[in-house]
């Protein structure tokens, strides 16, 4: 039960989602961290990696949307980063998958 409430409060003030939870760093602050695997030109992924890379997405864009309609445009910035980051990901792997079956 203690576990679920922390969760519920956590979650309300999360700005930024990575593959196994939140980021909870104030918004005002900077973290040279945050999702730097995402941007990183050394992170590798693949096709077995693409249930987690959607959940994220589309945990991303429910924070992007959350923040939108909070006002909080510091924090809609840093997530549509990680949003378009991960849709570049998903569409390339998506379309080498299309080729694959496709050939």
């Amino acid at each position: 039960m203690y576990a679920d409430k922390w969760a519920k409060t956590r979650y309300g003030i999360a700005t930024q989602t990575l593959p196994n939870g939140y980021c909870g760093l104030p918004v005002q602050k900077t973290c040279p961290h945050a999702n730097a695997c995402l941007t990183c030109p050394v992170f590798l992924t693949g096709p077995e990696f693409l249930p987690e890379l959607r959940e994220q997405r589309t945990r991303t864009l429910t924070l992007i949307d959350n923040a939108k309609s909070c006002g909080h445009s510091r924090m809609t910035e840093m997530n549509q980063q990680v949003a378009d980051n991960l849709d570049r990901m998903i569409g390339e792997m998506e379309d080498d998958q299309e080729t694959e079956n496709a050939g």
